[in-house]
């Protein structure tokens, strides 16, 4: 026994000296100006937008429509009212007997189909409508920028059953636990057109995923007396509620894309950059430059200290350029073993994106998958995404 202690202790030892490499991911939270996808004319910073309602004339038609039919059916009723009195008693008796007529009724009036809600344009146009580094102007912007709405689009109404649970009280069920409800599908399509004052078509396309039906469920009911209840005093507003839902989500699509397309938006990132220390070892260049590329990363948020950014970034590749020049993943006792390789690939790979160099970004994430660590495959994943729009949009502004 008294030879295990000193074994013990050995291996104890040694597990500290193989753990006291340290690989930590320094949070970093900085702000860059997204250049847009769609290049505009050098000098441009005004933008007039506007919200053209394409289905007014459409909605008015068939109020007029439903307003002649209500009067075509009252029109009717009073002349089979009229036409029964003029009848004897024995016309009136006969016709009963020989055709089951009977005495008219009051009109029916037919149901009126839902009609898409007719918003106030220049309200919609001042709520969504905007793009970030321009400012808005009432007329003669250096953009004009038009959405058209073609409204609310209803779909086919069908009846669905919902698999329930069946309840028993006092022995006696309460019914089979299948409920019923409607699904309604709709559309609310939009198209968004971009000109230059000068009339230069930038953009001109619907919004695809806003022309695709979507459904919408009621609730569902035990009964299909109830749902058919619930569907004559309510349909009106259910309808209204899912015309509100898609006029609200496809015009944040909207905004989206339009800023996307054509604004110069601050977006925030968060990302890590690794920084490795060891007792023993030396690492010092890692703080370093990490130093170096924090400075770098919270200038991109100012367009006039791109050069100041580019300068630090710059000395924090340098830096790890050096590192990797020592990289030798195959052997686990080197200073540059694997894992610090792993860390210094992604470093430098980040950086690189932020100077523009995307094809050494591409390189060296290709370099960091090869080691197929699990940590930074997540990583690098990540990074390509953000690296395969930053690339796009830098090129799409080339010659502006």
């Amino acid at each position: 026994m008294r030879y295990l202690l000193p074994l013990f202790g050995a291996s104890l030892l040694f597990t500290i000296a193989a753990n006291a490499q340290s690989i930590d991911a320094q949070k970093v939270t900085f702000d860059y100006i997204r250049l847009p996808l769609v290049p505009v004319p050098a000098g441009t910073s005004s933008y007039t937008p506007e919200v053209v309602l394409r289905y007014v004339e459409s909605v008015k038609q068939q109020q007029s429509d439903h307003v002649s039919a209500v009067a075509e059916a009252k029109a009717k009723a009073e002349k089979d009212k009229q036409e029964y009195k003029a009848q004897s008693l024995k016309e009136k008796a006969m016709n009963r007997l020989l055709l089951d007529e009977r005495k008219p009724g009051e009109a029916v009036i037919p149901t009126a189909d839902y009609t898409a809600q007719v918003y106030d344009a220049p309200t919609l146009a001042a709520t969504y409508l905007s793009l970030s580094g321009m400012q808005r102007a009432q007329n003669a912007g250096d953009l004009r920028v038009t959405v058209t709405l073609d409204g609310f689009t209803q779909g086919p109404i069908t009846p669905i059953q919902v698999k329930g649970t069946s309840l028993s009280v006092g022995g006696a069920s309460t019914g089979d636990g299948i409920k019923h409800a409607y699904e309604v599908s709709y559309k609310s399509p939009i198209s968004v057109k971009v000109t230059t004052k000068e009339g230069k078509v930038l953009l001109d396309e619907m919004l695809e995923s806003t022309n695709t039906y979507t459904i919408g469920k009621t609730e569902a009911f035990a009964t299909e007396e109830g749902l058919n209840k619930f569907w004559r005093n309510n349909q009106g507003a259910f309808m209204r509620q899912l015309d509100e839902d898609a006029m609200k989500t496809n015009m944040k699509l909207v905004t989206d894309y339009l800023d996307s397309a054509l604004g110069k938006r601050a977006i925030t990132r968060n990302t890590s950059v690794w920084v490795v220390s060891d007792k023993k070892v030396n690492y010092d260049e890692f703080p370093q430059a990490y130093e170096k590329a924090l400075v770098g990363y919270k200038l991109l948020a100012d367009p006039t200290r791109t050069l100041d950014a580019n300068k630090q970034i710059t000395d924090a590749v340098v830096v790890w350029n050096k590192v990797l020049a020592e990289s030798n993943p195959k052997d686990k006792k080197a200073r540059i073993d694997e894992k610090v390789t792993a860390a210094t690939l992604y470093n430098t790979a980040e950086a690189n994106m932020w100077l523009n160099n995307f094809d050494e970004t591409d390189r060296l994430l290709a370099r960091l998958k090869l080691l197929d660590i699990p940590r930074y495959n997540m990583l690098a994943k990540e990074l390509d995404v953000v690296a395969q729009d930053q690339h796009k949009r830098f090129d799409a502004n080339k010659k502006n």
